[in-house]
């Protein structure tokens, strides 16, 4: 290699180089961004609350709660919650989401085209509500509610609307779902509860349903 080729090929790979590092570092200052905008969200106001079409009726329901950050922009929150039994199954937690594009893109995504405005205090009851009732039984909620609290606002501080039925008929009702231990969840409730006084019902095997985040 030449002397003023070999030149050219290291002041291309500095700018290269600083190319790639500036890149890195935007993305991480982004994923800073974002996190602090989830453990600040309770100070945020709420933009709204949601859940799917019909959620009373089957025991599963998905709830976004979504806050305004000071620029304007979205933080919100997804539950995944089984008020049957389970409580919360799953969460996922994003933030910086210009409004336009979440409710074109992420809201119509997170519950299947068909979103419900529903009132902060029912939103909270819901997720809340299922999250005390399972734990009667040893369920605790998915691990990343550990973080996709922080959108939501404490636990105490919207009156119960006494609209969500947590359980079955006065007892909890395990529907499997194609992620679960099934036999050691019906294991655990025989424990807890004894026979009889839970029901469950196993579904077919199959393909598992595509991700709902």
């Amino acid at each position: 290699m030449k002397k003023g080729d070999k030149k050219k090929w290291q002041k291309a790979l500095k700018r290269r180089t600083e190319s790639k590092l500036a890149r890195q570092q935007g993305r991480a200052a982004g994923a800073t961004s974002a996190l602090h905008h989830i453990r600040h969200a309770r100070d945020y106001p709420i933009e709204g609350c949601w859940a799917q079409k019909g959620w009373g009726k089957a025991g599963l329901a998905v709830v976004v709660v979504a806050r305004r950050q000071p620029d304007r922009n979205i933080v919100f929150g997804t539950y995944l919650v089984d008020y049957y039994c389970l409580g919360l199954k799953d969460a996922y937690y994003n933030a910086n989401i210009p409004p336009g594009q979440f409710r074109r893109d992420h809201l119509p995504k997170m519950l299947q085209g068909q979103p419900l405005s529903i009132s902060p205090a029912l939103a909270h009851e819901i997720i809340y509500g299922a999250i005390e009732y399972a734990a009667q039984f040893g369920f605790r909620p998915h691990p990343d509610f550990k973080r996709a609290q922080y959108v939501l606002d404490p636990p105490d501080m919207h009156p119960r609307t006494g609209k969500v039925e947590f359980g079955k008929d006065g007892k909890p009702f395990y529907i499997s779902g194609p992620y679960d231990n099934a036999e050691a969840i019906v294991r655990q409730l025989a424990r807890k509860v004894g026979e009889g006084n839970y029901h469950y019902m196993m579904q077919i095997d199959g393909p598992p349903p595509d991700e709902w985040d």
